[in-house]
């Protein structure tokens, strides 16, 4: 296993933890949001950044096409999952 390979994958398991966990927080009186997922979301940049710069420094400066694809589409679902976790909720 590459080892840049647990970071990859452990930003696609902290995006996927976000649908099914929550903690919202209403701020300024009715206005919630969902604290929890703006957390585990901020973390698995995180982990994505980490993983995507080991993967250029173990290939010589390019990451290969297969870790760029799933660093876009783990920035595709963080962006999306921030994006719901930071939107008032109704209710």
């Amino acid at each position: 296993m590459p080892p840049y390979l647990p970071q990859l994958l452990l930003a696609f398991v902290l995006v996927a933890l976000t649908f099914s966990v929550s903690y919202p927080v209403t701020l300024g009186g009715q206005t919630q949001v969902d604290a929890l997922d703006a957390a585990l979301l901020m973390l698995a940049l995180v982990n994505l950044r980490l993983g995507w710069s080991g993967a250029r420094h173990a290939h010589g400066g390019r990451a290969p096409l297969t870790v760029n694809l799933a660093g876009l589409i783990a920035a595709a679902l963080v962006t999306w999952r921030m994006l719901v976790a930071l939107s008032p909720l109704s209710g």
